[in-house]
């Protein structure tokens, strides 16, 4: 794909998400990416969430599939002395090297960013990690779920004395940590094409998703107010901000300000709440929030949620349906946006797939298709050719169980 990276090449030793969703985010950008995989099994995202059939057999996960668009794949065991010639080979060509092993693996396997610097010293080297390169947890095991419960943020999720502390539903510390990883590596980019300087980028998953909570934590640091679990509620303190049932299923509101408290009100028809004493500020209704509640639940089961949503919006309120998955990837704003790429389906398999494209636009243009994602090892003898490898040699190679 053309975009804003054309040219820059990643050597990408990453799997599963943060690092992989990282290399992503740059590819739709048309940085062109050599992921190192493993010969046997390869990334470990490739058996994960992985339904029955034909995809699942060649290892194309849904997880995998969601990461790994537009890379190309080259089977290697890094661990045999041979790999490391033909890797110093890739990054001696290469702008950037990503790796998300735990804390000092990669420089015990001999591929840190000493050994890389020493090859190109103006490589973009960055190392993406639970804990980070440095502290006493540096080094220790880490997923997202671990993450989530160690930066606090499980402490704000879930409902007080029915759920206790809650995790997101999804990989949001990992997704955040890759677009973090790929905003870093783009600025570290500008200043390599601008300087000729490389750099070391040290990102952690604990210290993204602490910044991802920094006003709960700085509203603890500076005054003392610890959060609490706050179910559907606003972390701003609005008592109005809120889930709500309607006639046909769940609406989202969040009338942060007096202006729009009132504004729902009137589109309610409840002008009486703007005038009750119990509800006249923002105090006033912290103070009596189970009877505001009691009060909108019983205009908004008048009618449906999309009809909510519609008033709603035009009076100047945020407010937004609870969709499902098949919901909202039929929802008029997402087909309208061209959210969902299609893709053609990795080699060997039939038809084409269909996936979250990158999510932002350069030049208002919107592509209609992703690049397939590859197998394991597709790319293994190009690549090689491409670094000045032989045929025989490559053959040599794979009989021997260096590549794959």
């Amino acid at each position: 794909m053309s975009g804003l990276l054309d040219g820059v090449r990643v050597v990408d030793f990453t799997q599963v998400i943060s690092g992989p969703y990282a290399g992503f985010m740059l590819a739709q950008q048309g940085a062109e990416i050599v992921k190192l995989e493993q010969p046997t099994g390869g990334d470990q995202s490739r058996s994960m969430m992985t339904p029955t059939g034909p995809f699942a057999a060649a290892g194309q996960s849904p997880m995998f599939l969601s990461f790994n668009a537009g890379k190309r794949s080259l089977a290697i065991d890094l661990k045999r002395p041979e790999a490391r010639a033909i890797v110093a080979k890739l990054v001696a060509q290469a702008d950037v090297v990503i790796e998300n092993f735990k804390a000092g693996a990669i420089a015990r396997l001999g591929y840190g960013y000493d050994w890389a610097k020493a090859i190109k010293p103006e490589i973009v080297y960055c190392s993406i990690s639970g804990f980070g390169q440095s502290g006493p947890k540096a080094g220790a095991p880490a997923y997202d779920p671990i993450i989530q419960a160690n930066s606090g943020m499980m402490t704000l999720t879930g409902f007080d004395g029915v759920t206790g502390p809650t995790k997101v539903g999804f990989w949001v510390c990992d997704m955040s940590t890759g677009i973090t990883a790929a905003f870093a590596i783009a600025a570290a980019l500008s200043r390599q094409a601008r300087t000729g300087a490389g750099a070391y980028l040290d990102v952690s998953m604990l210290d993204v998703a602490a910044s991802l909570i920094s006003p709960m934590i700085n509203n603890y640091l500076n005054f003392g107010v610890e959060p609490a679990l706050m179910g559907n509620g606003s972390p701003a303190g609005s008592s109005v901000s809120s889930i709500y049932e309607t006639a046909d299923g769940l609406l989202q509101v969040a009338a942060a300000t007096q202006g729009q408290f009132n504004a729902q009100a009137r589109a309610l028809a409840r002008e009486d709440l703007i005038a009750d004493p119990r509800f006249l500020d923002r105090q006033a209704r912290i103070a009596n929030a189970a009877a505001l509640r009691e009060e909108l639940l019983k205009s908004f089961a008048t009618a449906d949620a999309r009809y909510w949503e519609t008033k709603l919006a035009k009076a100047g309120v945020p407010a937004g349906a609870v969709l499902t998955i098949p919901q909202m990837t039929a929802d008029p704003q997402v087909t309208g946006r061209g959210l969902i790429k299609t893709a053609p389906a990795p080699d060997g398999l039939n038809g084409e797939f269909r996936t979250v494209g990158a999510p932002f636009r350069v030049d208002n243009v919107t592509d209609t298709a992703l690049p397939t994602t590859p197998n394991l090892g597709q790319h293994t003898d190009a690549v090689l050719g491409e670094i000045g490898y032989s045929a025989a040699e490559i053959v040599a190679f794979r009989a021997a169980g260096v590549v794959g």
